[in-house]
């Protein structure tokens, strides 16, 4: 006959639950995750005065800083 402790029978029947649910868990993060890449129609600029990082339209030739208030030409603009 096999002996087993309390204590390794608890840890046993803890473990393996919560190992299950933690790999479900991982799987469905991922599973969510993956493609959620959305084309936008924004592009990322830097502020000439403040650098500071913003979103603009690609189609605004003339973007406005959020932050100071400067007024620039977007690099990469179309004209």
């Amino acid at each position: 006959m096999i002996s087993v402790s309390l204590i390794s029978l608890i840890a046993y029947f803890l473990s393996v639950p919560l190992t299950i649910i933690m790999i479900l868990w991982l799987y469905d993060d991922e599973k969510r995750s993956f493609g959620k890449i959305v084309p936008t129609k924004k592009t990322m600029c830097e502020c000439d005065i403040c650098l500071y990082h913003f979103t603009a339209d690609k189609e605004d030739k003339f973007v406005r800083c959020p932050q100071c208030g400067n007024l620039m030409e977007r690099k990469g603009a179309k004209r």
